[in-house]
């Protein structure tokens, strides 16, 4: 999950400097795909490890969680773009991102301990 937001992170700079060049957007949108495009699944798996047999309800909490922040995305960029314009939304986004790492990295112990899921298949 780190690397996934850290490519992200590094994604959003790139948008932030490079947005006119055609190339840097090209690989910046591949790159965003290909490191984020697990991210759900990623997240899914620590929550349900975190919540164990509270699972159920910790995952349905994820979906609200998910609908609210991109419901939140769109006031704030609505705002941002009436008020600064499109050019901020990289700056923005690598914000949010710092963010994130910090949280992911705090919650390395519980949400996303190296090695096996605690739940995996046969154990």
């Amino acid at each position: 999950m780190l690397a996934c937001l850290a490519a992200f992170f590094a994604v959003s700079l790139l948008f932030a400097w490079l947005a006119t060049v055609p190339a840097a957007v090209y690989i910046g949108v591949a790159v965003w795909g290909a490191s984020f495009g697990g991210a759900a699944t990623l997240l899914q798996t620590a929550l349900a490890d975190t919540a164990g047999d509270g699972a159920d309800v910790a995952l349905s909490m994820n979906v609200v969680a998910w609908n609210s922040v991109i419901a939140a995305g769109g006031v704030l960029g609505g705002v941002l773009l009436e008020r600064w314009g499109a050019q901020t939304f990289p700056w923005a986004s690598t914000v949010l991102l710092a963010i994130g790492l910090l949280i992911v990295r705090s919650a390395r112990t519980h949400g996303f301990p190296p090695g096996p899921r605690r739940y995996a298949a046969g154990a």
